[in-house]
């Protein structure tokens, strides 16, 4: 590596493997700055409730955010918080890359039983049959049955303009051979 190139890579005594890793280790420098200027003359407890909520957070991922998480625990150490309340840093990297020429193992597939997939799949097809054959039941019952509704409201209209229609033209009738009985003309 060509000496320009290696000092841009070097953070803090790191040498990094590219430009991206060399920005996360910066931001986590400077995170650090602040977080050890607001931390000067906080208590045990109080650092333990920090490192705890830098641990969930995932906030460090290179090796100056887990050297400062180390300095964290020694400094509790020495204030008196209980090694068993400090909880270890976890390392979300695997270092036991071995470079081989063989091929890496084909991943392990997760062992299913055979008829788990198959039987989520029968179950799906029978509710869908059961829901569509509920659905055409209430088709047919709207359709046939004799309240008005969405499919049918225009024939039971018409349908009940025509009984009062022949209501009324059977009472007009009847009341003509009334008023021709009693001689009374109309108009």
């Amino acid at each position: 590596m060509e000496q320009e190139t290696r000092e841009q890579y070097t953070v803090n005594g790191y040498l990094f493997g590219d430009a991206e890793d060399v920005t996360l280790a910066n931001q986590e420098l400077s995170i650090i700055q602040y977080m050890d200027k607001k931390m000067e003359h906080y208590s045990g407890e109080a650092i333990l409730n920090v490192y705890q909520a830098t641990l969930e957070k995932k906030l460090f991922r290179t090796p100056i955010g887990y050297n400062y998480l180390k300095r964290l625990q020694k400094r509790m150490i020495t204030l008196g918080v209980p090694r068993d309340k400090i909880m270890p840093i976890p390392l979300y990297q695997i270092y036991n890359n071995h470079y081989k020429t063989e091929e890496k193992p084909a991943r392990r597939q997760e062992k299913r039983k055979p008829d788990q997939g198959t039987k989520k799949l029968h179950y799906s097809i029978l509710g869908n049959v059961i829901l569509f054959m509920l659905v055409l039941a209430l088709f047919i019952i709207a359709l046939t049955g004799n309240n008005a509704n969405i499919l049918n409201y225009r024939n039971a209209i018409i349908n009940e303009y025509s009984e009062w229609e022949e209501e009324l033209t059977e009472r007009e009738n009847i009341v003509r051979e009334k008023e021709r009985e009693l001689g009374i003309s109309s108009y």
